[in-house]
């Protein structure tokens, strides 16, 4: 293609007769070359793609820090992980992370907007649990973090929907078996927070304003799990890089699911949330790449800092904010295609609500991406017409688009997800079809509605539709941006 445009400045500059004569024609046929290869709405499916597979056993797990402001980043239940399930099949692993969606939804409805409710505080918005235990302990990424000094080492789930961090500590009753303890007592950096501290002050636990009293709090799930923790702070460790007084949880009893789970770590907007902590550091500015959930044996990266915003091909789009509830990444979904057709959702249907929370946001917890009625429905539709050719399997509980997989390759046309500021995010074949089975037999559209259903509720972006990208959170210049990445790792 280079050559050829190159070819074509030189014809169309040239004097002789011909070549002014040939040069429209040559640059009408390269527009039509780029707008094909650069604007395809179709691709043929590579039908052999679609299974579930787990890794080897000598899958070289040993990664964990890659370098200064980057992160190896691992599903929870991923080859990897010391907290993947034993004797459970990776299609397994990931049915169950699936299912862990539909809590983790209420849990964000109920915690963020549900109707009628009185307007959030800001403030106390960091104590509201975002998703149920079994949510955390089966559907989210882990990286590796250090606490104290010298750094102990644990994994936590990397959760944009969450905000305080929290790690179990030495005594902590019921906490997983698999995760190692945090010991205060070897740390000489390490600090109970007090009542009358600013931190525990936002939270609004404590009844009066006492210096001599820690600062407890208790995490409540939607599952019935929760989590006691003491308000704490410490010397971090990201990589070879050291946060100084950073606050977190110290927990020190669990109950119900949440005691499968490792720590936390919260990278939403909140003031105690990691990427407010480490603003200095790193400007407000993370971005990751999760690879794809094909393969138990993958690790993606996450990037911190301003050199995240020099990847490769990305576009911004506004990061837009709800007073309802503010540490939420809401962004302007504001149309859909599926391959050439735009399709016809109602007007209003997508947009920000501030009275109500309603909108669009970008999470790394949920899976499957969930789009309110109006806007699934118009897009559903479209994609079964476009597939008509094709044989409907039985639904399944979550997803309703479901087909045999056919003997052969055939086509398939490509859903684009409009947002603002013009841009058109066009998602691979791998990140819209999920294979329902572990054999690949049956291929279902990988969109859902919200549970129960209704339009007056929250769109989000989720992880299955963000394989393969590299997600930027710009927070202080206020934009998302996206660009394709194979971080297959």
């Amino acid at each position: 293609m280079v050559i050829l445009r190159m070819f074509a400045h030189c014809l169309c500059f040239s004097q002789t007769t011909m070549a002014r004569r040939l040069c429209p024609v040559l640059v009408s046929f390269l527009l039509l070359v780029s707008v094909c290869a650069e604007n395809s709405k179709f691709a043929r499916v590579n039908l052999a793609s679609f299974t579930w597979k787990d890794a080897e056993n000598n899958k070289n797990c040993s990664a964990g820090e890659l370098e200064t402001s980057s992160l190896s980043v691992l599903h929870i239940q991923g080859k990897c992980s010391p907290f993947r399930r034993l004797n459970s099949s990776w299609w397994t692993a990931v049915s169950e992370s699936i299912k862990g969606d539909t809590q983790r939804y209420r849990a964000m409805v109920k915690g963020g907007w549900s109707a009628g409710k009185s307007m959030v505080n800001p403030q106390e918005d960091a104590d509201i649990p975002l998703a149920s235990g079994q949510a955390i302990s089966s559907s989210n990424y882990i990286i590796k973090l250090g606490f104290g000094t010298p750094a102990q080492s644990f994994y936590t789930v990397l959760d944009t929907g969450s905000n305080i961090a929290w790690i179990p500590c030495n005594p902590c009753s019921g906490c997983s078996s698999k995760q190692q303890l945090f010991e205060p007592s070897k740390s000489p950096t390490y600090k109970y927070l007090t009542c009358a501290s600013q931190q525990c002050q936002l939270l609004r636990v404590c009844t009066n304003n006492d210096n001599s009293v820690n600062c407890s709090r208790t995490q409540r799930y939607g599952d019935q799990s929760q989590v006691d923790e003491l308000l704490s702070s410490e010397t971090l460790s990201v990589g070879s890089e050291r946060v100084e007084n950073f606050v977190f949880g110290c927990a020190n009893a669990a109950r119900g699911l949440i005691q499968r789970a490792p720590g936390l770590v919260g990278f939403g907007r909140n003031p105690l949330s990691f990427v407010s902590q480490t603003a200095t550091l790193y400007d407000s500015v993370f971005s990751y790449c999760l690879p794809s959930l094909r393969s138990s044996a993958f690790s993606g990266s996450l990037l911190l800092g301003k050199g995240a915003l020099s990847a490769q091909g990305l576009k911004f789009t506004p990061l837009l904010s709800s007073a309802r509830y503010p540490s939420f990444y809401y962004v302007g979904l504001n149309g859909i295609s599926v391959g050439e057709e735009l399709v016809s959702i109602p007007a209003g249907t997508l947009n920000l609500d501030q009275s109500t929370g309603r909108g669009t946001i970008i999470d790394s917890g949920t899976v499957i991406t969930r789009l309110v009625e109006p806007a699934y429905n118009a897009m559903r539709d479209s994609f079964r017409r476009q597939l008509s050719n094709l044989t409907m399997a039985s639904p399944t509980q979550l997803f309703d688009t479901c087909y045999n997989k056919p003997s052969s390759e055939f086509e398939f046309p490509l859903i684009t997800l409009h947002f603002d500021d013009g841009l058109g995010l066009t998602l691979p074949m791998e990140n819209t079809l999920i294979p329902e089975n572990e054999e690949g037999s049956v291929l279902c559209l990988a969109f859902a509605l919200p549970p129960g259903g209704g339009d007056n509720v929250l769109s989000i972006f989720g992880n299955y539709q963000q394989q393969k990208m590299r997600i930027v959170h710009d927070v202080a210049g206020s934009r998302l941006g996206i660009a394709s990445e194979n971080c297959d790792g």
